[in-house]
C-alpha cells in the first residue's frame, strides 16, 4: 500500500531533521573553556571568592561555561538569539537596529552585568546571570556570532574544510580550534604570550559595542578570503591549510581578549 502524501511528506521531515546538522550557537566547548582559563587565572581574590560563593560547590567557572549551550536553551526558552548580532559584512559597525527588541548578544551582556551587580536581586537571578554574563562576554568574541552574510551568520554557507563538510559558522566555532590543537591548556600557553601589559591596557578599554564591532571586522576577513577577493565565499568552497594559517591569530586574539575582558567584567562586578 502507498503511504498517503502526508505521510509522505512526514517521513521526508523526519529524514531532513535526522540528517540536518545541528545548529551552531557558539564557541564550541573548547572555545569557551580556553577563553574562561585565561579569565579565571585573572580573577582578584574579591571576584573568585564571590564567584565561588554563587557557583554551586564543586562547580567552577570553567566547567559552567558552556551551560547557555547545553541547558540555557531549555532553561530559558526563547534564549537562542541572545547570543548574537547579525550584523551585514557590508556594514561600517554595528549600530543597535541590529539588535531587534533587545534580544542580542550586545543587549544581554549589559542585561546580565547590572542583575550580578545588583546585590539584593535573589541569589537565583544573580547566578543565573553569572552563567549567561560568562557565556555571552566570550560569544560577541566568536567574530561569526557578529558578522552575517544574510545566511545565519555562516551558518547556511556550506563548506568543505580538510576535505570534511561543515559550514562557515561552525568552523569558526569548533572546527578550526579542534584542528589546530584540542588541548585546552596547550592554548592557553599558545594565548600566552599575547597577554602583555600592553595589550591588556588596549582591551580593558572601549564597550561592548566595540567588541561587536572588532568581531565584525574579523568576521568580514572569514568571508572574504583570501585577502582581497572582492565577493564573500559561496556555499561549495573548498578550504585548506592556507584558511587555518590565515584563521589562527584571529583566534588567539578573540580567545585572549575574551578571556581578559570577562576577568575585567568580573573583578569590576565585585570590587
Amino acid at each position: 500500500m502507498r503511504p498517503s502524501r502526508s505521510t509522505s511528506v512526514w517521513l521526508i521531515a523526519l529524514v531532513v531533521l535526522t540528517l540536518a546538522p545541528p545548529p551552531s550557537w557558539a564557541w564550541g566547548p573548547h572555545g569557551h573553556r580556553i577563553a574562561t582559563r585565561v579569565a579565571e587565572a585573572r580573577l582578584n581574590p574579591g571576584a573568585r571568592r564571590a564567584v565561588s560563593e554563587l557557583l554551586l560547590k564543586g562547580d567552577t567557572l570553567v566547567d559552567v561555561s558552556t551551560w547557555a549551550d547545553q541547558d540555557g536553551h531549555d532553561a530559558v526558552p526563547g534564549s537562542a538569539p541572545w547570543h548574537y548580532v547579525n550584523v551585514p559584512i557590508t556594514a561600517a559597525r554595528y549600530e543597535d537596529r541590529y539588535c531587534s527588541k533587545g534580544d542580542c548578544v550586545v543587549a544581554k551582556i549589559k542585561h546580565f552585568r547590572t542583575v550580578l551587580a545588583d546585590r539584593r536581586a535573589p541569589v537565583r537571578e544573580r547566578q543565573r546571570a553569572l552563567l549567561f554574563l560568562v557565556h555571552f562576554v566570550e560569544d560577541i568574541h566568536q567574530p561569526l556570532h557578529v558578522g552575517d552574510n544574510h545566511d545565519r551568520g555562516g551558518n547556511q554557507t556550506q563548506l568543505q574544510f580538510l576535505g570534511e563538510g561543515t559550514n562557515l559558522h561552525r568552523l569558526w566555532d569548533s572546527g578550526l580550534i579542534n584542528q589546530i590543537d584540542r588541548n585546552e591548556r596547550a592554548w592557553v600557553d599558545r594565548i600566552e604570550p599575547q597577554l602583555t601589559q600592553e595589550n591588556i591596557r588596549a582591551w580593558s578599554r572601549g564597550s561592548v559595542e566595540d567588541w561587536a564591532n572588532e568581531s565584525l571586522q574579523d568576521a568580514k576577513s572569514a568571508y572574504l578570503f583570501p585577502a582581497g577577493a572582492r565577493r564573500p565565499m559561496e556555499s561549495g568552497t573548498r578550504l585548506g591549510k592556507d584558511y587555518e594559517t590565515f584563521a589562527r591569530p584571529i583566534l588567539e586574539r578573540r580567545l585572549a581578549q575574551a578571556g581578559v575582558r570577562l576577568a575585567n567584567e568580573l573583578n569590576h562586578i565585585f570590587e
